[in-house]
């Protein structure tokens, strides 16, 4: 009743009460915080899920960080995110659709390993970030165990 109340006040003045209302759905994970179902397409436009048991999430937004992640990845063998139960996950929703299909879409099919692609930025909007850095989220049973921000393949390296 009082949550009724407050949103209605929240609307007379004019605010956005769906940000409010859903302030909790897309705070930031953090430590002890169950991993909410993500099913996103890959770079191939095939439908993927992290699994129960994932480990270790890798976000990305901008560029800078996406370059960072590639190039390590690049690095490793074709099953090195299978074999670490990892995942890759790029936010791509602030990139212009024609650059997406032209350009980006393209070259992240040469890519021996999966992306997942968030058209949407609701889609990840639970997920911690910080400018130009690789997001690092270690799980456990289903449970955020600990996040990191890194920006070299070194700090990368280590998360795993």
């Amino acid at each position: 009743m009082f949550r009724k109340i407050i949103l209605l006040a929240l609307l007379c003045l004019g605010l956005n009460t769906a940000a409010v209302a859903d302030e909790a759905a897309t705070a930031p994970l953090q430590t002890g915080d169950a991993l909410p179902a993500i099913a996103l397409k890959d770079q191939f436009d095939k439908p993927q899920s992290v699994a129960a048991d994932a480990q270790t999430l890798l976000f990305v937004i901008e560029k800078l960080a996406s370059d960072l992640v590639n190039d390590y990845l690049m690095k490793q063998g074709k099953d090195f995110l299978a074999a670490h139960k990892a995942y890759f996950i790029a936010d791509i929703s602030g990139m212009p659709s024609m650059i997406t299909k032209m350009f980006a879409l393209p070259k992240m099919q040469e890519r021996p390993y999966s992306i997942l692609l968030a058209y949407d930025a609701e889609e990840v909007a639970f997920m911690p970030r910080e400018k130009n850095k690789v997001t690092v989220v270690k799980l456990a049973g289903g449970k955020v165990e600990s996040v990191q921000h890194v920006d070299s393949e070194a700090a990368l390296a280590e998360a795993f």
